[in-house]
């Protein structure tokens, strides 16, 4: 189901906690990146930078997280440099998604501690996106 606004996303975390805090993460990327669109409201907010393909995305699902999306080489290099970061984060469970790193609500105290992973998601797009949303590499 496609849903309107973000804030038709809010009410669907789990809990008042984990809805502040996909209220918080938003504001913060929208308040905090110029060039940003939103290209997906299915049970998440995918962000991208305009004209590519997303690079957060705030989920309903895995426990309420925050997705980080990257090219595969730039995300295996952030997974050996965690502890240059003071926000904890995982590598997917799922070998599909080779382009992301989770952030789960639980491990986020200040969504300042996102500022850097964000930036690198946000510097490093993947694709451009054509359209009808039809990926291309470039």
């Amino acid at each position: 189901m496609e849903y309107k606004s973000v804030e038709d996303i809010f009410p669907l975390m789990k809990d008042e906690y984990h809805r502040k805090m996909a209220y918080k993460i938003y504001y913060y990327i929208d308040g905090n990146f110029d060039d940003i669109e939103i290209v997906s409201l299915r049970k998440c907010i995918s962000i991208a930078k305009k004209g590519f393909i997303k690079f957060a995305t705030i989920t309903t699902e895995n426990g309420n997280a925050l997705l980080l999306h990257f090219p595969p080489e730039i995300r295996d290099n952030l997974l050996t440099r965690k502890d240059e970061f003071s926000v904890q984060y995982e590598k997917p469970k799922r070998e599909l998604y080779i382009n992301q790193i989770n952030i789960p609500f639980a491990y986020i105290q200040d969504v300042n501690e996102l500022q850097k992973l964000i930036k690198i998601a946000y510097d490093n797009p993947r694709m451009k996106r054509h359209r009808g949303n039809q990926k291309s590499s470039l």
